[in-house]
Formats: structure tokens, sequence, C-alpha cells
């Protein structure tokens, strides 16, 4: 039923292209744009669907583990939606936990990730849920997400400043006591060899 109204509005906007701005609507090519334009929207908006049920299936994947060092994995590309225009956002996310008797499996990270990017969603909250994710494993004493991303909303009209990053972070627990010593080593560990 979903994927049925999101064809008619593609076709709605076809045909106010058409309109506005001359588009030729009999062009083959616009034949099957409104359902490909569903089924891309249903791929690329998964995360709104069952997404607490997904981030808890991932978290549930946690092992025990004495290891009570910062664990970070950086460059986790993914894509998103800007919510005000419906465009891509490319992210490059950096994410980073003290673990304190179990740790997520190193794949999990990114697919815990991928499942919060995969919805309409300001990068400022992007980064926000993905630490309150990380922070309710058991045991978590912290836990920080910066994400580096490229607003194609930004790229390709209004400003146009293609060259141009979005630069947002969250930390939480630890990262921020101890006068941030775990979120300076966080951020060099990300950033020292650039």
């Amino acid at each position: 039923m979903i994927q049925d109204l999101i064809a008619e509005g593609t076709t709605m906007i076809l045909k106010g292209l058409q309109e506005r701005l001359g588009l030729d609507f009999d062009d083959v090519n616009f034949k099957d744009t409104p359902s490909r334009v569903s089924r891309m929207y249903n791929e690329i908006c998964s995360g709104l669907k069952e997404t607490d049920e997904q981030v808890e299936e991932i978290l549930k994947s946690a092992f025990p583990c004495t290891n009570d060092h910062l664990i970070v994995i950086k460059d986790i590309e993914v894509f998103s939606l800007c919510p005000h225009h419906l465009l891509p956002v490319h992210y490059k996310i950096h994410v980073g936990y003290l673990p304190n008797g179990e740790v997520l499996g190193i794949s999990k990270l990114p697919r815990l990730i991928e499942v919060l990017a995969k919805r309409p969603v300001l990068q400022e909250q992007l980064v926000e849920d993905v630490v309150s994710n990380l922070m309710k494993l058991d045991g978590c004493l912290g836990a920080g997400c910066v994400a580096e991303g490229k607003h194609y909303c930004m790229i390709m009209r209004g400003a146009k400043q293609s060259q141009s990053t979005t630069i947002t972070s969250s930390m939480k627990g630890n990262f921020l006591e101890n006068g941030g010593e775990l979120k300076q080593e966080f951020l060099k560990l990300v950033y020292g060899g650039r």
C-alpha cells in the first residue's frame, strides 16, 4: 500500500515537472519511474521499519570479554536522506566505546550505524542515536561518534558547496569525564594519522 502511495506521489512530481518545466512525461525513460522510485525509497528508508527491533538484535550479539580499553572503528561509509529535502547524505562515521564486561562483534558497529542511517534523519540526531544505543550495552562505560557528512541538498542546490563537509559528534559516559581524556584518545585515534 505505501509503495503505491510513493509511486502515486512520484507520478504527481513528474506531472508537475511536465507542467512547470516542460518535462516530456511520455519519454520511454519515465515509463516505470514511479514504481522504481517506490522500490528505491522502500530500500533506502528500510531503517524506518522495525528499527528498534533491528537495533535490539544487533546489541544482543555482544560477547563476554575482559577488555576494558577503547574500541574504535573509523571510516564507516553509509548513505542516508536529509529529512528536509529527501536528498542523499554521504557519511563517513567514526565510532568508539569503552566496554566493561562485553563487546560487540566488530561487524555489528557498522551494521548498527547502517540501520540507524536508513531513514531520513538529521546528522545531529544520527550521532546521538548511535551513542545512545551503544550506551545500552551491558556495562558500557562510554561511547562516542563523529560523523562527516556530504549533504547533497547543499551540493546540488542552494549554497552549491561541493567541497564542504559537515562534522557532528556525540559523546557520553567516560568520554566526558576526567577532563575528556578518553574523548581526546578517541579523536586522536580517528584523526591522528591525517
